[in-house]
């Protein structure tokens, strides 16, 4: 025969409800509540300071719901009052402020200064250059015609007789003398200077040797003669 527990031995108990018990603990928890909230508010109303307070308190506009946040705390308004000091630092701040703009001032009208000049000076420039260039055509052109009519007195005195040409050059300035004969062709200026005055012709060799140094007169000279 099967043995039944010690526990369902006697007869079935009902199981015991939650609910309605924990509804009575929150009741009087709730009871106690009100209890302290009615004794601070009586203890409030009879101090006159916390009556004072909570009338100069601003109103805290009602919540709409319980997702909406409450509005932030009034700023508090500047002070009316200004520290002497604070006025002296302010009024240092605005003298500094006002030279630094006349300083900016005065730095642009240098730098338009400065711009003007650099502007003159390049047109000047460009002028003087243009005047250069004509100079420098000038003198070429010059140079040009001194050299063409160089090398037409070389002609002549080229095709002429060497004793004719040598009793010429006996009477001619050393600074006529030397371009003639460092133009001429050492074949043709050689029978010249052969029959020339011998002083006349070695102080136009010397001053030739020393003027240009790749002249060549000639290795064989003849031998002078007398007039």
């Amino acid at each position: 025969m099967r043995m039944k527990p010690p526990w369902r031995w006697g007869p079935r108990l009902a199981p015991p409800r939650l609910l309605p018990l924990t509804i009575a603990a929150m009741t009087l928890l709730l009871g106690q509540k009100c209890m302290q909230l009615a004794g601070a508010a009586s203890a409030g109303l009879a101090d006159p300071a916390a009556q004072a307070q909570t009338a100069a308190a601003p109103a805290i506009p009602p919540v709409v719901n319980w997702d909406s946040t409450q509005p932030p705390p009034a700023v508090c308004p500047p002070a009316t009052t200004i520290n002497p000091g604070e006025i002296a630092v302010l009024s240092a701040l605005r003298q500094r402020a006002a030279a630094l703009d006349a300083r900016a001032a005065a730095l642009d009208r240098k730098q338009a200064l400065v711009e003007a000049s650099e502007k003159s000076l390049i047109a000047q420039i460009a002028g003087l250059q243009a005047v250069e260039n004509r100079l420098n055509a000038f003198s070429q052109n010059q140079t040009q015609a001194d050299e063409a009519r160089w090398q037409a007195l070389v002609a002549t005195y080229e095709a002429m007789d060497p004793q004719a040409a040598a009793g010429i050059f006996n009477g001619l300035d050393q600074n006529v003398l030397l371009p003639v004969l460092t133009r001429m062709n050492s074949r043709k200026s050689a029978p010249i200077l052969a029959d020339m005055d011998p002083d006349k012709a070695r102080q136009a060799t010397e001053l030739m040797a020393g003027q240009t140094a790749g002249i060549t007169l000639g290795t064989a000279l003849p031998p002078a003669t007398g007039q």
